[in-house]
């Protein structure tokens, strides 16, 4: 296949000033493509990278440990292990999530969350917070038990957080 491009009889092509003309608008627009674009890239997208709050921790003494963490309402004691926790562990070590869409734990200094599949579990010290399915109100059965710790409360971190 063969194209073949001619002139109008008695034309030299486009004027100079249809050329300027196509110019000016070509360069206009890229001009505002490339400004749309930066302005797109500078916004950030999605939610708040600041995150939403949930209190999902108090401080509380129990006897024979002293202060530690509990969970808000019901008052349960929060346990960690170094060792971690699997997923046959955690049918008698529910973890401590968050509370769906939100990000930042509060209710005591040094907390912090880790992924635990799609959720996000609460940590102290970036140790992971657990319950005790053993444990009933006030009661700090899990203390000791299969390497788990009572979230007892450290002096070095509530004078650094306030």
């Amino acid at each position: 296949m063969r194209f073949t491009f001619r002139r109008a009889k008695g034309s030299r092509g486009m004027s100079w000033a249809a050329r300027a003309v196509i110019a000016a608008v070509l360069v206009s627009g890229s001009t505002a493509a490339t400004a749309g674009i930066a302005a797109a890239q500078a916004r950030p997208s999605g939610p708040s990278t600041a995150g939403t709050s949930a209190v999902v921790v108090n401080e509380a003494s129990r006897t024979g440990i002293g202060k530690m963490l509990v969970t808000p309402g019901a008052g349960r004691a929060l346990y960690f292990n170094p060792a971690g926790c699997n997923a046959a562990c955690r049918g008698v070590w529910p973890p401590l999530t968050m509370p769906a869409g939100a990000t930042v734990p509060k209710g005591a200094p040094c907390l912090g969350t880790a992924k635990l599949g799609t959720k996000l579990q609460v940590t102290y010290h970036g140790m992971r917070l657990y319950t005790f399915i053993n444990d009933m109100g006030h009661s700090v059965n899990g203390n000791g038990v299969a390497g788990f710790h009572a979230a007892k409360l450290v002096k070095g971190c509530m004078a650094a957080a306030r």
